[in-house]
């Protein structure tokens, strides 16, 4: 994805969600509508990094149990599909990026269905239409904000910020807190940000060092910095209140789960009208 954008007094600032599992019994859904108001509020633009929706099927042996059902349709995968855009319909035109996840992949898998290219889709019949659409990202790829004054004559005093997003894969990290993951990405790709997701964790790398020698032949130390974002499933399971036993995965037993979002603050710098080489990625 590729975007340009305006500094407002100074400022431009990203939201960065993840693993938000709509439609899902067990999520913190309250939490999400307020974090992605409060973002829509500060002015921020909004990116999803995979597993938008749940998307646990009748189908799948390994996962599924009726607790986890929506309600009692057949055709889940349209209720799921209408019951996202209908949730993020509100803050449509803060949205640009919405990627994939491996709940997202599943039924495109089994089911020859894209359920994130169809709520994008859907969304963007929503969207002002002089932002353009939001873009339908894949399990992992770049995107690019260049981002300046908007003067009569276009865009000027430009400069650009790359993030490397990929929504993450393998089992829970309960000791090393996915920073096995930011090395290995680290080593193979380029970017001011690195963002992961999936292992539903909030660890953060902010010092990551690399030198260089520019075209000019200067030379100069670049930070970049990484960051998990854990979404908002429950960091537990609980029992129903009216008794019983609900099905839940024994990795909550040893690891409790996170829950949140990261904010992006880019500044720039008046003197030289460009962007400042430090930026804060903030965990909330």
């Amino acid at each position: 994805m590729y975007k340009e954008a305006e500094y407002t007094k100074g400022w431009f600032g990203l939201a960065l969600f993840s693993d938000v599992h709509l439609g899902a019994t067990d999520i913190q859904e309250q939490r999400l509508k307020d974090d992605l108001k409060r973002s829509c509020d500060e002015g921020r633009r909004i990116l999803f990094n995979g597993d938008m929706v749940e998307a646990i099927l009748p189908t799948d042996r390994k996962r599924y149990t009726p607790s986890r059902a929506m309600s009692n349709r057949d055709d889940v995968l349209n209720e799921a599909t209408y019951y996202a855009v209908d949730f993020l319909t509100p803050y449509v035109d803060y949205i640009d990026l919405i990627g994939t996840g491996n709940h997202d992949d599943a039924p495109i898998k089994y089911n020859g269905y894209d359920i994130v290219g169809a709520v994008v889709t859907l969304l963007n019949t929503k969207r002002s239409k002089s932002l353009g659409n939001i873009h339908r990202a894949g399990y992992w790829g770049y995107a690019r904000y260049s981002v300046g004054n908007m003067l009569p004559s276009g865009l000027k005093h430009k400069s650009a910020f790359t993030i490397y997003h990929h929504h993450g894969a393998g089992g829970a990290s309960p000791v090393t807190k996915g920073m096995i993951d930011f090395n290995r990405i680290v080593y193979s790709h380029d970017a001011d940000l690195y963002w992961l997701a999936h292992k539903h964790v909030g660890t953060q790398d902010p010092h990551i060092i690399r030198d260089r020698l520019t075209q000019q032949n200067r030379y100069e130390v670049r930070r970049s910095q990484a960051v998990f974002t854990p979404g908002y499933k429950n960091a537990t399971n609980f029992s129903p209140k009216d008794g019983g036993y609900n099905y839940d995965y024994s990795d909550h037993f040893y690891s409790m789960q996170a829950c949140g979002y990261a904010v992006v603050n880019l500044y720039q710098d008046y003197s030289t009208k460009l962007m400042k080489k430090d930026f804060e990625v903030i965990s909330r």
